[in-house]
């Protein structure tokens, strides 16, 4: 079993649940493409939202930088397995 503790993790309105990095790969393709949706909507979402603070260094504007972050790593790891099934 892989340990979760430390792996980032992404709480999916689609699916319901809470997503840890490490279980991308063992995700069945239905998952996997629901995830891609949510994934890409708040990294989107996130992208937009951050783009509006003008102080980029403040407190809200830090929040929604660690939401695009942790998006993008969901969705760089989303593509990868989408490539190799």
């Amino acid at each position: 079993m892989t340990d979760l503790s430390s792996s980032p993790f992404y709480k999916s309105f689609l699916l319901g649940k809470t997503i840890y990095l490490a279980e991308v790969s063992e995700m069945p393709m239905r998952d996997l493409e629901m995830l891609n949706i949510d994934t890409l909507a708040a990294l989107n979402d996130a992208r937009f939202r951050y783009d509006q603070f003008e102080n980029k260094q403040s407190e809200e504007a830090g929040g929604e930088f660690r939401r695009m972050k942790v998006a993008g790593y969901f969705q760089a790891a989303i593509q990868i397995e989408l490539a190799a099934r």
